[in-house]
């Protein structure tokens, strides 16, 4: 999350997920895995980092209760809400041949199935227990997520499912204050986060078509050649962004990233009526 303050001043909190202790680099790799299980099962879950994040947010910035704030959606959960028809959309995708979990998995099916059948267009949904989760974190803080009963329940349901967190991994989570990544682009200052978002892909792409004419109804069709080149440079400075904790001299790369120097170097490769070989994307067959 980037947050301004009232006296002008960013702050970029990260508060996404971690991989467990006992995670590694080639866990989903063959032979020893499959891709799926970074997809379904305990495998696949990260630590969540929502709640501290927010805990930070609304120490640093708030001034409501939090018991006051979390009222309007324990309210939602336990009271129920209609089911839309986007929701029917996705229930209707949970199917895998004559398998459905919202249905066969009573896990789920208390909450989207509790006739025994999938909710309907205008039904009334409730996430009773969800509700009850939101009630404790309200009355206790977040700590009643990341220890005690929640997060034991949380641990046994992953490792059930061959997951390897543990409760250690919940209650050592922390935010992470990084510092954001800006931009001037034509006269207005742009503020984005950094790694391991991908906010400075977006400001490098900004510069690289600073340097056009982007907005005479003529050039419609080189502005969009442009603008798709930029982001197909952008997204090769991608391949080379991380984990701040993982890979060093992040600070510098992604500076270089969105610098005039380096959006000038691009566009002098960037051809008006052709793409360019792949291998012209990579970063490092360019100076940067």
């Amino acid at each position: 999350m980037l947050v301004r303050s009232k006296d002008g001043n960013y702050e970029l909190i990260d508060f996404r997920e971690m991989a467990p202790a006992a995670a590694f680099e080639t866990m989903y790799s063959p032979p020893l895995s499959n891709s799926n299980l970074s997809l379904y099962g305990g495998l696949a879950s990260g630590v969540p980092g929502e709640l501290r994040g927010i805990q930070y947010l609304h120490e640093n910035y708030g001034s409501l209760p939090w018991k006051h704030l979390m009222q309007p959606a324990i309210k939602l959960a336990r009271y129920g809400f209609n089911v839309t028809a986007d929701t029917v959309r996705y229930m209707a995708s949970a199917t895998s041949g004559s398998y459905n979990f919202l249905v066969d998995d009573s896990t789920w099916a208390i909450d989207f199935a509790p006739n025994g059948t999938l909710l309907g267009l205008g039904d009334t949904m409730t996430r009773k227990r969800y509700a009850d989760t939101l009630e404790s974190i309200a009355e206790y803080g977040p700590d009643a997520f990341y220890t005690g009963a929640i997060a034991n329940a949380t641990i046994q349901a992953l490792q059930k499912s061959n997951g390897t967190m543990t409760l250690s991994d919940l209650a050592s989570y922390t935010v992470q204050i990084r510092t954001p990544s800006n931009i001037t682009y034509r006269g207005f200052k742009i503020h984005s986060g950094t790694a391991p978002s991908s906010g400075a892909v977006v400001l490098s792409v900004l510069k690289i078509v600073e340097g056009y004419d982007m907005s005479t109804p003529s050039q419609l069709n080189l502005s969009t050649h442009y603008l798709d080149e930029g982001m197909r440079f952008g997204y090769g400075q991608r391949t080379l962004l991380g984990d701040p904790a993982f890979l060093s001299n992040l600070t510098a790369y992604q500076e270089d990233m969105v610098s005039e120097k380096t959006a000038e170097e691009v566009r002098s490769k960037i051809e008006e009526y052709h793409t360019l070989n792949i291998s012209a994307y990579n970063p490092l067959s360019y100076d940067m």
